[in-house]
This record gives C-alpha cells, structure tokens and sequence, in this order.
C-alpha cells in the first residue's frame, strides 16, 4: 500500500469498516452497526481518502471488495482481535477478577452463542458473581447507559450513539394460536382466514421501532387493531396465547418446542415475516469497568466465531411437525 499515515488513521473507522466489509450492503452494515446508510457511506469514504485507496466497489447491483479492501481486511481483523487482548494483557498483574456483574436481558434472549458466553465467562472468572435481570429492552438500555448494569442483551430500536452495539442474532417471528382456537391444527390456512380475530402484543411495540413491524403484521393479516392482552414479557404473552386470549406474534425459535407439545400452532404468513435484532449492549471501550470489558471480550468472542447467517433464527418455513406444531393435542385451559 501506499504510504498511508497510520499515526493518524482512525481505529473507529477501521473497526467499523471490519463489519462493512462483512457485510452484503450498506444498508446491511448500517443495520449491523446501528447507524444510518449515510453515516456509514461516511465512515466509508473518509477510510478511503485516510488509506488512499478505494476498499469497495458500490452500486446499485454491486458491492464487492477491491483487493485493497480485502488485503486491508485482513490486516483489520488481526489489529482489532490485537486490541481486544489489550486489557486482558496489561491487567495480568491483577489476575483474579472477582465483584458482582449485571446483565439486563429481554424475555425472549435464546441463544446457543448467549449460552455459551456465560459458560467461558464463569470458566475464566469463577469469583464474579452474576445477576441475570429480565427488563423490558428500553430499560435494559437505560441501565446501561446509566451505568446500573454491565450488558444489555435486547432488541434495539432508536440507538443511543453514547453505547456500543453488537449484534448476537436476528430472530422471525411468526402468529400463534392457542389449543381453544378456532384456527388451532388447521393446515389449510391463508391470512385472510385470520381476519377479525383478537390478538395479543408487546408493550413495546408502539414505542421500539425495532417492533413497529409487528403491528403491520397485525393490520396485514387484519386482526382486531385493540389488544385484548399486552406485555413487556413473552412468557406472558405466550401464556394469554395459549390461555384463548387471542391470536399473537412471538420468536419461532423460542416456541418450537411448545409448538411440538400441542400447546402453540403457527399460522400464516410463513414467509416474509418480522424480525428484529437482538444486540449486545455495553458503554464504550474507554468507559467500562473491567467486568463489563470482561463481559464484552467474551461476548464478542463467540459472535466472531460464528459467522452472521448462523445467527438467523426461525426464518425458514417449517414443515408442520417441527414449527407450525405436531398433530393437535387440545389442552385443558
């Protein structure tokens, strides 16, 4: 390359440009890094002018790494594990680790890269204890931003640019109804058989963008626009489902297994669903505590060991006895 300057290179823009260049678009990065198309087009052009060369050919039909982008990728990626080890490396000489650690979640956190997290952070730091909280994704934000927790694990709608996102999976979602449903085993189903019925909801919809499409599923399919139940909880949700309250959206790859029991039965649409990210929440590098860097390493940790499409839960269309639900066995509610 070029003789490039990099006393004055940006290390947000080169990490940034790690997940533009994995990703398929603008728009695709954009959503990754809870930015706006235009700010990461910014962030884009000013590495470029930084580096000297162009690092992606963009179109409307093409985005594509140039070999100065995929050579400048690959260096990217060693500096910024590089980084990572940092604080690991200069905090050797304290190397029990030990206080109190506190995760907000949502309801609906499932996920093997979650879990797994948990496992190695425990196995590394067995004297830190944890307090898993389960809040509404607005409140796990606010903890962290007001420095109550060490992590959120939630769904994200309006960013706030003080934190530091990252993305542990997306999840579909699909419509479910309970046992006591007219519509419950029936496989010859379209959206329009769902019209008129009552239905159920998140409490959050009308205040987290990230779940605004949840009430355009609702109206597309024409179910009753009041809800008969609301919740910040999708255990509580699931239960007004299954008690009769009404047709309602929940993670598919959170009910499979109470689809299989009998006790959920999905209905259309299958394709073209909802989703919505689920992110790992911290302060920035520079402010957090030592645990919540901790938290973060690992964290990150297991995202980079799997690669994005992985991470996408429940987008296929089941066959009947692994999604929709096995032959119906009606339950006592």
């Amino acid at each position: 390359m070029k003789d490039i300057g990099f006393s004055h290179l940006d290390w947000n823009l080169l990490r940034s440009f790690v997940t533009i260049a994995q990703s398929s678009s603008i728009t695709d990065a954009a959503q990754r890094l809870c930015l706006t198309q235009p700010a990461v087009s910014g962030c884009l052009k000013r590495l470029e002018e930084q580096v000297g060369y162009r690092l992606i050919e963009r179109s409307s039909t093409m985005f594509e790494l140039t070999e100065a982008g995929r050579r400048l990728l690959h260096e990217a990626i060693d500096i910024t594990a590089a980084v990572s080890r940092l604080p690991a490396s200069l905090g050797e000489a304290e190397k029990v680790l030990t206080g109190e650690a506190t995760i907000v979640l949502a309801s609906h956190v499932e996920s093997p890269e979650f879990d797994a997290a948990l496992a190695c952070f425990h196995q590394r730091h067995p004297q830190v204890g944890l307090t898993l909280k389960v809040e509404a994704s607005r409140e796990g934000l606010a903890m962290v931003a007001a420095k109550r927790a060490d992590m959120a694990v939630c769904v994200v709608g309006d960013s706030n640019l003080q934190l530091e996102y990252t993305l542990l999976f997306q999840e579909h979602f699909g419509l479910y109804c309970g046992p006591s449903h007219p519509l419950f085993g029936r496989e010859d189903l379209s959206v329009s058989d769902l019209n008129g019925f009552a239905s159920v909801g998140y409490l959050a919809e009308s205040s987290n963008r990230a779940l605004h499409e949840l009430t355009a599923l609702r109206q597309r399919c024409g179910l009753k626009p009041d809800l008969v139940g609301r919740s910040h909880n999708l255990e509580e949700i699931k239960r007004m489902i299954i008690a009769g309250f009404g047709i309602g959206p929940l993670p598919v790859h959170v009910v499979e297994r109470d689809c299989a029991a009998g006790r959920l039965w999905r209905l259309p649409p299958f394709e073209g669903t909802p989703q919505a990210g689920v992110y790992v929440v911290t302060q920035p590098a520079a402010l957090r505590t030592r645990i919540a860097d901790e938290l973060h390493r690992v964290f990150s940790e297991q995202v980079a060991a799997h690669p994005p499409e992985s991470r996408i839960y429940g987008g296929a269309d089941p066959a009947p006895e692994q999604g929709r639900g096995a032959r119906p066995r009606p339950l006592a509610v």
